[in-house]
């Protein structure tokens, strides 16, 4: 016996389950079209993989899963794609996806399907791979991929089983697990080999006598040592939520911000594991499910094999449901559904009813009344929230401070706007916070990618920059090392800078002069100064040649031939100077005579000026300094006079 728990609030609607659960379940007819959207699941929407004009057969892949949260699409029936294009979706948001549109062909053709030979032989891998392939979903809540769900990183004791179904009208579990009882039992054994065999527990609640009695005679079946044991739970609203079940059967309650898999327990429904089996044992991917169509407006109300992607029009048209009759349409329970205008929305994977509701058969939607603080939302919460603080945070768009109050935690079941005097829709409240919160979270994960990218940019172009200075001063010192090490080598060679330098410096100065025209001054300077130069390298050879025939050195050969080329060159740059010298009229002598005469009228000048200051006749003195000033400059006169024959460009006209 199976000890159980219960959860903070829950309330007792009316269920109306008897409108739809007293009829075994009926097989609908191949609709004409079938529309499929590619996103029919929680995670990434799948990607097409026909062509429009394309024939596809039954169970045909059509959409791959797109990552790691995606599930594959395949085709329900036999037929011809028609397009890929926009649709209504079946979400509270009424918004059109992508779907692909299947014109069908009648005939329900399979194509090839992969029946597993030995299931029980399969391994952990290859049993998920069949799930995966199969493109099987939760078929009871939001549509997680199974095969992610199925492979938690934590070990798991307890895997529970969630055939509860607490809301109203909604009867298509029930009727599954009377008439599918062996499937749902082969598909939890499947279950509990990918999980390492934890014990399993089938929750169901006391107003489905039948089903509880069917899933024990399956379980009669099997083999003994089993694990899986069938738990009876009280009827209350909503104690199919998976927290709150889980609650009711371990007595633990799933962290804030965790899932069920942190308390080592993971949790699915009965019509996931009848897909699993139907996968393993058929080969059969996931493309019909059953669906409860319910209220006073259906005349057949009950359950229906539906293929998915069947249109709400097809399926209210088989249960005779007069929509003229029909106040709202709801898919999903009067508690956690949501109303639909268009009737061509399709079925999916998590489609579990459609409410046909007659006029006053719901309560109809009316102007809400001011908050009376009552509290009855709070007491009514199984969430153990505070509904209406949540409500205010939303309604003033206080939304970080509704996240603070946990609002993710809201499994949005519906219970506190059914307590409500005020009639205040709640749930919208909350919906419109989570909404704008996951907008406003996206916004922030944007913009704290781009600061990320930009401040990577910045760094690597910071990098960048170091990365080259780094490489510039490594090769300026290994250059230096280089020319270091090879001043080492030769302490006596010229440092080849300084020497690059002096041969830059001297090609700009010849440049320079190659340029400009010679005036006669330097002309005869530099004759001068070459004539200058080779003798004293003259006289320095002769001494050096003089010393190594007094010592007998063997240069003496090699230092005669360089007197006697120097002797030639001294001869050839004295004749040129004599030769421009008498071109220009030049005396060398005179030139000497007068400047010896210049610095001898200086001299006696200089003297004169000297002996002023002690002389007792200064006015004499005066006199003899004028004429010494006299002289002086006659002598200046006269050694200009001489210079400016070399000076006046008229005196020479043609280069030497």
């Amino acid at each position: 016996m199976i000890k159980l728990w219960d959860f903070h609030g829950g309330i007792h609607p009316i269920e109306n389950k008897h409108l739809s659960n007293t009829t075994d379940i009926v097989k609908m007819p191949v609709p004409k079209y079938l529309t499929l959207p590619l996103s029919q699941h929680i995670g990434k929407a799948s990607r097409p993989i026909v062509a429009v004009g394309e024939h596809v057969l039954k169970g045909q892949l059509i959409a791959a899963s797109e990552g790691y949260i995606s599930a594959n699409i395949h085709a329900p029936t036999s037929g011809k794609v028609m397009g890929i294009e926009p649709r209504t979706l079946p979400h509270q948001s009424a918004l059109s996806g992508p779907c692909i549109i299947i014109e069908t062909d009648g005939e329900d053709k399979w194509g090839q399907l992969n029946k597993i030979q030995n299931p029980e032989q399969l391994t952990k891998l290859e049993l998920l791979d069949v799930i995966q392939a199969a493109g099987i979903t939760g078929m009871g809540g939001a549509g997680f991929p199974s095969r992610v769900k199925l492979q938690p990183k934590k070990p798991i004791k307890t895997l529970v089983i969630n055939g509860a179904e607490c809301e109203p009208y909604i009867t298509s579990d029930d009727r599954l697990m009377r008439e599918h009882a062996s499937q749902i039992v082969a598909g939890i054994q499947l279950a509990q080999k990918l999980l390492d065999h934890p014990r399993c527990l089938i929750g169901v609640e006391d107003n489905k006598p039948e089903a509880i009695v069917a899933l024990n005679a399956a379980l009669e079946n099997i083999k003994p040592g089993h694990d899986i044991y069938v738990c009876v739970i009280p009827t209350k609203y909503p104690s199919g939520g998976e927290k709150q079940l889980i609650e009711i059967l371990t007595g633990q309650q799933v962290p804030h911000g965790g899932i069920p898999a942190d308390i080592g327990i993971v949790c699915q429904n009965v019509g996931t594991v009848k897909a699993i089996s139907d996968a393993v044992y058929l080969g059969e991917p996931l493309i019909k499910r059953i669906t409860t169509v319910t209220g006073k407006s259906a005349q057949n109300a009950g359950n229906y094999e539906v293929l998915i992607g069947t249109s709400v029009t097809d399926l209210l048209d088989f249960a005779k449901v007069n929509l003229e009759k029909v106040s709202r349409l709801v898919i999903g329970g009067p508690m956690m559904g949501f109303t639909i205008q268009d009737t061509e929305t399709p079925i999916i994977k998590s489609s579990n009813c459609i409410l046909a509701a007659a006029e006053l058969e719901l309560a109809p939607v009316a102007d809400h009344h001011a908050c009376i603080r009552c509290g009855m939302c709070e007491v009514a919460c199984p969430a153990e929230l505070l509904p209406q603080q949540l409500f205010w945070f939303a309604k003033a768009e206080e939304f970080e401070k509704a996240r603070d109050h946990n609002l993710s935690d809201c499994i949005e079941c519906g219970a506190c706007a059914f307590v409500c005097p005020s009639q205040i829709p709640l749930v919208q409240y909350y919906r419109f916070a989570k909404g704008r919160l996951k907008h406003l979270d996206h916004e922030a994960q944007i913009a704290e990618q781009s600061r990320i990218r930009f401040e990577n940019r910045e760094q690597r172009l910071l990098d960048n920059q170091l990365a080259k200075e780094e490489k510039r001063k490594a090769r300026a010192e290994a250059a230096a090392a280089a020319q270091a090490a090879k001043r080492a080598a030769n302490p006596d060679q010229e440092d080849p800078i300084k020497a690059a330098m002096a041969r830059v410096a001297a090609q700009k100065l010849e440049k320079e002069k190659a340029t400009k025209p010679k005036t006669h001054v330097e002309v005869y300077k530099e004759l001068k100064t070459a004539a200058a130069i080779t003798r004293t390298k003259l006289n320095k050879t002769a001494k050096a040649l003089a010393d190594a025939k007094t010592k007998g050195l063997e240069l003496e050969s090699e230092l005669q031939a360089t007197f006697d080329e120097l002797t030639i060159k001294a001869d050839q740059a004295k004749a040129a100077l004599a030769n421009y010298e008498a071109e220009q009229g030049l005396d060398p002598e005179k030139e000497k005579e007068l400047q010896v005469a210049v610095a001898k009228a200086n001299a006696a000048v200089r003297k004169l000026e000297k002996s002023l200051a002690t002389a007792e006749d200064s006015k004499a003195v005066e006199a003899e300094i004028e004429l010494a000033m006299v002289t002086l400059e006659k002598a200046n006169k006269a050694l200009s006079d001489h210079q400016n024959i070399v000076k006046s460009p008229s005196t020479a006209t043609k280069e030497p």
